[in-house]
């Protein structure tokens, strides 16, 4: 049960940080039409691709304490 709690939370924060992602690439859409052209170039979208494969683990290691705790369950010592 204490692996499944992990998984769950570790796949909720991949997902959180994916949908945060394709809303602020979303965003652009509100943006000026002289300001989409730079926006959405072939380098802006190869470092949101990078994003999507970069940020999730850099979300995970700085919730990896929430992560970790499972409700109901004794704390371990670090």
């Amino acid at each position: 049960m204490r692996a499944a709690v992990i998984v769950s939370k570790a796949v909720l924060v991949v997902l959180g940080t994916w949908v945060v992602l394709v809303v602020g690439l979303g965003l652009v859409a509100l943006l000026p039409d002289r300001v989409q052209y730079y926006a959405i170039s072939p380098l802006t979208m190869f470092l949101w691709v990078c994003a999507l494969v970069v940020c999730p683990v850099i979300s995970c290691l700085v919730l990896r304490r929430w992560i970790r705790t499972v409700p109901g369950m004794p704390k371990r010592d670090p």
